[in-house]
C-alpha cells in the first residue's frame, strides 16, 4: 500500500518510526507527517471521508487543524471570517463544521444558527476560549461537541471522528428506513 501526500499526491517515503508512530516525507513538497500505526490500519475500515469546514480567525490555527484533518483523509476547507464561512457552507455543503465563536462578522453564534436551518445541517463542533456559561448555553441545542482552547491534535481528531461516525450512522439509518 502506497502512502500519498495529501497536499500534492506524490508517493511518500518512510522517514522513520518511534513507538506506535510512523513518519513519512513527501519528496516533492518536503512535508513530513506522523501517522499512528493503529490509525493507519484502521483507515481501511474507516467510514467514507467527510467534508469539513474549519472556521477560525487565527489563520495559523485553521491551517494547522486543516493539516491534521487532511492527514486523516478528510476533505477540508478553511475560513477566517463569518462571511467566508457562510459562503463555504453554501458552496461546500460540509458534513462537519469546526467553528470558533469569536470571529469577524457574522460571529460563530450566527453561523451556528444559520447552519442549523440548512436542509442537511452539518455536525457542529465549537472551538472556543470563551468561558461565559450563559452565552455557551445558547449553543447547546444543535452543537455536537464543545472544545475549549487550547486544542490538541488528539482532541480535535477524536471529536471529528465521532461527529463523522454519528453523521454516517444517521445518513445510513435514513436510507434503510
Amino acid at each position: 500500500m502506497d502512502i500519498h501526500c495529501v497536499r500534492c499526491g506524490t508517493i511518500a517515503v518512510p522517514a522513520g518510526h518511534e513507538d506506535a508512530r510512523a513518519f513519512f516525507q513527501c519528496e516533492k513538497c518536503n512535508r513530513v507527517w506522523m501517522v499512528h500505526l493503529t490509525a493507519s490500519m484502521a483507515a481501511h475500515a474507516r467510514t467514507p471521508e467527510a467534508r469539513v469546514l474549519v472556521v477560525d480567525d487565527a489563520a495559523p490555527l485553521a491551517s494547522l487543524i486543516e493539516l491534521w484533518l487532511e492527514d486523516e483523509g478528510y476533505d477540508v476547507v478553511t475560513a477566517t471570517s463569518g462571511r467566508q464561512a457562510m459562503e463555504l457552507i453554501a458552496s461546500h455543503d460540509p458534513d462537519i463544521v469546526l467553528l470558533d465563536l469569536i470571529i469577524p462578522p457574522p460571529d460563530g453564534f450566527a453561523i451556528c444558527r444559520a447552519a442549523r436551518q440548512r436542509p442537511r445541517p452539518p455536525e457542529i463542533i465549537v472551538m472556543t476560549g470563551l468561558l461565559d456559561r450563559q452565552r455557551l448555553q445558547q449553543l447547546e441545542d444543535g452543537v455536537f461537541h464543545l472544545l475549549h482552547k487550547p486544542l490538541t491534535q488528539e482532541i480535535v481528531l477524536d471529536a471529528v471522528a465521532r461527529a463523522r461516525r454519528k453523521r454516517w450512522a444517521s445518513e445510513h439509518r435514513e436510507t434503510v428506513q
